[in-house]
């Protein structure tokens, strides 16, 4: 069973030779470093093996002036603007610890009305030179009988509020409903086309997510989760399956999402991430929801993996294991990114258990 073989079957609730399994986000800087060192090697996946591979969309060819919105002179010198009008201002250069942590710069504070929201220049996501390297990625890692997700994190709602701001957003849906409702159907309208183009390449999997949750529950209620969001949401998952109907549909949300995980169930979510152990239980959830979603995580970044033996790490993948040896609906990966803190003992620790559970 190659590795594509082995995604698609465990997400489809089957049984396989072992559980497969990735390194979700990746390595730190620091740590991919640290792995360099060790290794000698550049690619944490190819080394170690793991199953799946990630594209997204290319580049865009776009040179959108948002200087009404952020004024590029009030940035630090290393702050850039992204295709979204979004400021970026990346941790120092010099501090390689944590150096994938950002601050954030809003272009839309200053914007009121619905016709602000819609004259707001958006990306052209949508535009089909931007799937080039994505159709040669697909081939190039099926031809290695690898799985293949396709990414668009930050569907909806994160995108939205990484423009607007968390704060003014959740106001808006209460005290200038309009505005948000402009805002949030431009970005469904364009993301349900890049689904289309996803779909149409074949990739195993769509990666779809908007972090809606926090570590003591949902980030707004179920109520208003369900008004503003699933909807659209289920929209764009329907613009995916109706070009491709086998496409596996992945919903990433930090924190614990388990008050809506039956509304994703229903709009069509195949497979749920990242299941943190710290706030959500696995062991309930497969039981309770095992035969209708999948799961893609559950070994702790806050926890076990950094702060664990190799012991730990150990008997926690034995655990996942054994719960997926007979129906699937697992792919183990770390949390969140491999962070600094993680011991290489761990990480290997990771990779052996795995790979020796066998059914």
């Amino acid at each position: 069973m190659n590795s594509r073989e082995r995604v698609v079957t465990a997400l489809r609730h089957k049984p396989t030779d072992r559980v497969p399994f990735d390194f979700a986000l990746g390595f730190s800087p620091y740590q991919l470093a640290q792995f360099k060192a060790h290794t000698g090697q550049e690619d944490p996946n190819d080394y170690f093996g793991a199953d799946v591979r990630g594209t997204s969309i290319g580049p865009t060819r776009l040179k959108t002036d948002y200087s009404r919105y952020i004024d590029p002179a009030s940035l630090p010198a290393h702050a850039y603007i992204d295709e979204w009008g979004q400021g970026h201002i990346p941790t120092e250069s010099n501090d390689q610890y944590h150096s994938h942590l950002e601050g954030y710069v809003y272009p839309m504070l200053g914007l009121h009305s619905a016709k602000d929201a819609l004259d707001y220049p958006l990306p052209d996501i949508e535009a089909k030179y931007r799937y080039d390297q994505v159709a040669l990625d697909i081939a190039r890692h099926h031809e290695r009988g690898l799985a293949v997700m396709a990414g668009m994190a930050c569907t909806i709602f994160e995108v939205a509020w990484y423009m607007r701001s968390m704060e003014l957003l959740l106001m808006d849906f209460v005290d200038n409903q309009e505005f948000a409702e402009v805002l949030l159907d431009r970005i469904t309208e364009k993301r349900s086309i890049q689904a289309q183009r996803y779909a149409a390449l074949a990739p195993d999997v769509i990666m779809f997510g908007d972090d809606v949750a926090t570590q003591r529950g949902m980030l707004m209620s179920v109520g208003m989760w369900r008004k503003w969001l699933k909807g659209r949401l289920a929209r764009v998952i329907a613009a995916a399956r109706q070009t491709n109907p086998d496409v596996i549909i992945f919903y990433h949300s930090d924190g614990d999402a388990t008050a809506i995980v039956p509304d994703l169930i229903e709009i069509g979510v195949d497979v749920l991430n990242p299941i943190q152990p710290e706030c959500m239980d696995l062991f309930a959830l497969k039981r309770k929801y095992g035969d209708q979603i999948s799961f893609w995580g559950t070994l702790g970044t806050q926890s076990t993996l950094p702060f664990g033996t190799p012991q730990d790490v150990a008997q926690d993948i034995q655990e996942r294991c054994e719960i997926a040896a007979d129906n699937g609906g697992l792919l183990i990966a770390p949390t969140h990114m491999v962070e600094p803190e993680v011991p290489w003992e761990n990480i290997l620790a990771f990779v052996e258990s795995v790979k020796k559970f066998h059914r």
